[in-house]
């Protein structure tokens, strides 16, 4: 097993925060530009009234895992909303928007030094990469690194936590085994490919392209 610094209840907190940002940036103008004003006021009511509200002095901890709740529950309903409302169509608008959010996102000087850095020394780059991954993906699910070379990385998860709300099964689906895969090779040329096994456990395998 890789040792992969842990990441504090506090940064996840932070990461599903940004999630439900990217979400909101990416549905609610889809949503007005193909159905209007008032279906943008119907989606954010189901938002409003399936959250769980985070208690005042509540630790790191719990806002995490209520904002978590809360995220996967939108997430999903809003894919849910898009669906019914435009069928195929539609969602394949929504995929392709958190798609781009996510790009602009992640656009910026750590993304260029990446760059800089795989092209003079690329397994080195590799390595930073799968650390720097490893480190992040724990805003989403417990899990450790099993591998990590200059040409490999493998995550093992041995319980998903998208798997636990219940009625979530396309932030799975979409979110992991669809649109990641597609932004970890445009942004950074690494191929990404989620094994789901038994249960609710996954296997994912990175490697550079």
């Amino acid at each position: 097993m890789v040792k992969i610094k842990e990441m504090p209840y506090e940064q996840k907190y932070k990461g599903v925060l940004d999630g439900e940002e990217t979400l909101k940036d990416s549905a609610l103008p889809i949503v007005k530009e193909n159905l209007g004003s008032e279906k943008v006021a119907e989606l954010k009511s189901i938002w409003q009234k399936q959250s769980e509200n985070i208690p005042e002095g509540a630790s790191y901890e719990e806002k995490y895992e209520i904002a978590f709740r809360n995220w996967l529950r939108n997430w999903q309903s809003a894919y849910n909303f898009v669906n019914s409302q435009l069928g195929k169509r539609g969602t394949e608008k929504l995929e392709n928007a958190l798609l781009k959010e996510n790009e602009r996102k992640s656009a910026g000087a750590s993304l260029s030094m990446f760059k800089f850095i795989r092209a003079i020394a690329p397994q080195t780059a590799f390595r930073t990469f799968g650390k720097q991954i490893g480190y992040k993906l724990q805003a989403l699910t417990p899990l450790y690194v099993s591998e990590l070379t200059g040409h490999r990385m493998v995550i093992e998860v041995d319980h998903c936590k998208f798997l636990d709300v219940e009625g979530c099964n396309d932030p799975c689906r979409v979110g992991c085994m669809k649109i990641s895969p597609v932004w970890f090779e445009e942004q950074f040329k690494v191929k990404m490919s989620p094994e789901p096994k038994e249960g609710k456990s996954c296997t994912i395998t990175f490697s550079p392209l």
